[in-house]
């Protein structure tokens, strides 16, 4: 006799009136006929059937994995933010090889510079309002609220865009005659619409988080990255490769992801139409210091990949930042998994602020069951990784490396905390510790770099990110005790 259920798919606890009892002689007869034979003939049915059930174990957590991720938002959110990054990171590497083999050194260095300052004005232009959003709509159910929030800092970030896009193309060219080409009108104008267009797409990026859909930000992502690859190559064919063509296809790139990021919130999400300018102007006002905060936190945490490489240049040579920026943007690929898992957890915590603890500890299980092997990988490979730019690469690198991987373990718990920190809204907490790590880290860099070489840098990392523990540490046993005393006093005053 043999046990079937009477559901394909029965609970845990199934009582026993809902099994029912079958003969054996309903099995088929190939299922006992195999059993019966494929010992006999093979000699080993038994140690087949362990090494299957061996093989199958690791393929089974995976798929539990990824059953979790699918039901669990914040694991979805998380994994789907880490993708998005590493997506857009992929895609960029192959824009700029394949622009390397297409276009000369000038051109690419012309729009290589054009982008990069587009990459300093999404970060003054979309950082705070993406906080903002995310802070601010979950708490917002009524519909015209949501929908004068949404449409409030999608102004604010498209005003702040046109603003400092007038900006660089005025002030580029004075910084370099070669910049002269963006006083063209062709050129102007492709550089404000692209960097326009993809700043308010980040901003729409940040809506998908706080409604905890961040796939869609994965799919606009992906698009954006396969549409800036095909125009490469389209544009230079139809009309040879110059600066225009070059910078027109990430420009194009940038406008079909604004237009499949506006459908996906219009389809998925819903908004209604925009309200009058003096609602929107009074909403502006009324989210102005939340913007400056969150503002100050993105600042933070982006201040580093920008600077590091200035200073080791300043501080001791080109030859030297290139061993520096090749293992940094290594170890950045490991960076990126803490800053997306604290934006998921902000982003979860809006919606179930009573739940932040619980969430917390969630994030730092997760991040460390990814951590820890992407970093025994990196300390392994990494030294071969770097040996495929140069030996001289690798040797004057893998103390960084080490570094760094090291650091990683203690930035994992500082992002967790910022995103505790902004969930109960201590955003000025959260700004600060972030500004202290990145100005220390700078500073003492400064300073060690002349002495032990780029190495510095790890050492100086090390330090402030294990002194922002610290200081997670101190606040989060001080932030229990007054708990503790305001719930005593409470209970006091209950008659």
């Amino acid at each position: 006799m043999t046990l079937t259920s009477r559901s394909d798919d029965p609970p845990r606890e199934l009582p026993i009136s809902g099994v029912e009892l079958s003969p054996t002689s309903e099995v088929p007869e190939t299922v006992w006929l195999a059993e019966a034979v494929l010992p006999r003939v093979s000699g080993g049915g038994l140690r087949r059937g362990q090494y299957y059930r061996n093989l199958t174990a690791p393929i089974a957590r995976g798929r539990e994995f990824i059953n979790k991720a699918r039901s669990d938002s914040l694991v979805r959110n998380g994994v789907f933010i880490t993708a998005t990054q590493v997506v857009s990171s992929a895609f960029g590497y192959v824009f700029w090889l394949l622009a390397a083999h297409l276009y000369n050194a000038a051109v690419v260095g012309l729009t290589a510079a054009a982008i990069s300052t587009t990459s300093v004005i999404l970060l003054l232009s979309s950082l705070g309002v993406g906080g903002m959003l995310i802070q601010s709509l979950p708490r917002q159910p009524e519909k015209a609220e949501w929908s004068a929030t949404f449409w409030a800092g999608i102004a604010t970030v498209a005003l702040l865009a046109v603003a400092l896009s007038g900006s660089g193309v005025v002030l580029l060219p004075l910084i370099s005659p070669e910049l002269t080409a963006l006083r063209g009108a062709g050129y102007a104008a492709v550089f404000a619409i692209g960097t326009i267009a993809l700043t308010v797409g980040v901003a729409l990026d940040a809506v998908y988080l706080a409604e905890r859909k961040a796939g869609h930000a994965f799919s606009r992502n992906l698009a954006i990255g396969a549409v800036k690859v095909l125009m490469l190559g389209l544009l230079a064919f139809i009309f040879g490769p110059n600066a225009l063509t070059l910078l027109g296809a990430w420009g194009a790139a940038a406008v079909i992801g604004l237009g499949i990021g506006a459908v996906l919130v219009v389809r998925y999400i819903g908004v209604a139409r925009p309200p009058a300018v003096s609602v929107l102007i009074a909403t502006a006002r009324g989210f102005r210091a939340r913007l400056t905060a969150h503002q100050l936190i993105g600042i933070g945490a982006g201040l580093l990949p920008y600077l590091l490489p200035l200073i080791v240049t300043a501080r001791l040579s080109t030859r030297d930042n290139a061993y520096f920026y090749t293992t940094w943007m290594l170890v950045g690929l490991v960076m990126v998994i803490a800053p997306a898992f604290s934006n998921s957890l902000f982003a979860e915590g809006m919606h179930h602020p009573e739940r932040v603890g619980a969430l917390a500890r969630k994030a730092l299980k997760i991040m460390g069951a990814i951590l820890v092997p992407v970093l025994l990988a990196i300390l392994i490979f990494g030294g071969t990784l770097l040996s495929s730019f140069g030996h001289a690469y690798s040797d004057h690198s893998v103390g960084l490396l080490r570094l760094a991987v090291f650091a990683s373990v203690p930035d994992a718990v500082v992002h967790v905390y910022v995103g505790v920190l902004r969930v109960e809204a201590r955003l000025a907490a959260a700004a600060s510790l972030l500004l202290v790590i990145g100005i220390g880290t700078l500073v003492i860099s400064w300073f060690l770099l002349p002495l032990i070489g780029i190495s510095a840098v790890g050492c100086a990392f090390v330090a402030m990110q294990l002194a922002g523990c610290l200081y997670v540490v101190f606040d989060w046993r001080r932030h229990i005790s007054r708990t503790r005393v305001e719930n005593a006093i409470q209970q006091q005053e209950i008659p």
